[in-house]
């Protein structure tokens, strides 16, 4: 015995239904909390920071208006040649240069010596530009930062030389 045609089948094809907007709504409450989770927020750090007073000469002594009026560091350079080394220190106009002991090995006893120099020189200066020459050694560019570090300049800044191009013919 056959049934008789469903509900839906009888009603008219073209009868505009009602879309079901259930499984759309299960796909935004799971977006936007994980959407909100990977938000980066702001946030804000207090530093309190207490600048020293100027004094007026009362209860002071000369020493702490000479700790306060004392200069920066200077740029101290370490240019890399394939015959020497060269030390520039900013402001002063002789150039310190370390020329090789023969032909391919550098001195680095010496340079370890100007870099202690330096150092007690200028203590409170950290950082060093080492400006190497294109066709030195890799093995001398780093013996030579190594040497900067252990006299305490832990940072080194690498300048590198102008590039030339040149068009062809």
């Amino acid at each position: 015995m056959a049934y008789g045609p469903s509900k839906n089948r009888t009603g008219s094809q073209h009868e505009h239904r009602e879309p079901n907007l259930i499984p759309i709504m299960n796909l935004f409450i799971v977006i936007i909390p994980m959407l909100m989770t990977i938000m980066v927020s702001v946030h804000l750090a207090m530093i309190e920071i207490t600048l020293p007073s100027q004094t007026t000469g009362s209860g002071g002594n000369g020493e702490e208006a000479e700790e306060q009026m004392e200069e920066p560091p200077k740029i101290i350079t370490l240019a890399l040649f394939p015959d020497r080394f060269e030390i520039m220190v900013e402001g002063v106009k002789g150039v310190t240069e370390i020329p090789q002991l023969s032909p391919g090995r550098h001195d680095f006893v010496t340079l370890d010596k100007n870099m202690a120099e330096l150092k007690i020189a200028h203590a409170k200066q950290g950082t060093i530009e080492v400006l190497p020459d294109p066709t030195v050694r890799f093995d001398t560019l780093l013996r030579s930062i190594d040497v900067c570090k252990s006299n305490d300049f832990p940072n080194i800044k690498y300048l590198t030389a102008l590039t030339k191009y040149y068009r062809a013919k």
